[in-house]
């Protein structure tokens, strides 16, 4: 039984640093594009970043639904761990999409700054506005106690941050950010490279919810469910 327990504590940290490692290594093996150089790895890193944070939050709406309806603690935890992996994950992925912008994309012939320029467009907007409400979340957790609640919040900051970004993306209104260089790619190099860095991130942070689940678990009142192996999309 503590063989199980430590393997248990070992695994999500080693699993987090082999995925990032792993994503770092695609990153850098990124190739150079005309007109941007290699100043595209930071956008594709981006790119795929955002994937696995949707992916996240995708998950983490569905872990708190089935904990609405099962009230295993167990299935909480879950919810817990995502929550507090795909939040922070979404405000480091603006900072690096609000960066990537500055650096990538062409500002010539704007009046404007750079800054006031990139922050007028609505994908980025959105992710101020998802990352604001993913703020609020995270304070709800330390302002209500109540797991029922919580969940409730789960599904209901995602359904927002879907439907921000859906119209953002979807709306009208000028948009400066590019194409994704990746999908419309002919290269399979291309496409290669850049799912290999979403599997790694998935990974890490799949893991990171794991870790956060078995500390959870581990502390004062913490409750050690049935269900301890990552779930599967």
């Amino acid at each position: 039984m503590a063989a199980v327990t430590g393997l248990r504590r070992f695994m999500p940290p080693a699993l987090i640093a082999l995925g990032l490692a792993a994503a770092a290594g695609f990153t850098l093996s990124f190739p150079a594009i005309k007109g941007l150089g290699n100043k595209v790895r930071l956008p594709v890193f981006h790119g795929a970043l955002t994937w696995v944070n949707l992916a996240a939050f995708t998950v983490l709406a569905l872990v708190a639904l089935a904990y609405l309806v099962t009230r295993r603690d167990g299935v909480y935890r879950w919810a817990e761990g995502f929550r507090w992996t795909a939040v922070p994950l979404w405000i480091v992925g603006s900072g690096l999409g609000l960066i990537a912008a500055l650096q990538t994309w062409d500002f010539t012939g704007s009046k404007s700054s750079p800054m006031s320029v990139a922050a007028a467009d609505p994908r980025l907007m959105a992710q101020a506005w998802i990352m604001l409400a993913g703020m609020a979340l995270i304070a709800l957790g330390f302002l209500v106690e109540e797991r029922l609640w919580l969940a409730v919040g789960d599904v209901v900051f995602v359904a927002v941050a879907w439907t921000v970004l859906m119209k953002a993306v979807l709306g009208p209104g000028r948009a400066l950010h590019p194409d994704s260089p990746v999908l419309n790619s002919d290269e399979p190099i291309i496409k290669l490279l850049f799912f290999g860095i979403v599997a790694s991130l998935g990974v890490a942070a799949i893991s990171t919810a794991w870790w956060i689940k078995v500390v959870r678990e581990g502390a004062p009142g913490g409750v050690v469910d049935s269900a301890n192996e990552p779930p599967t999309a």
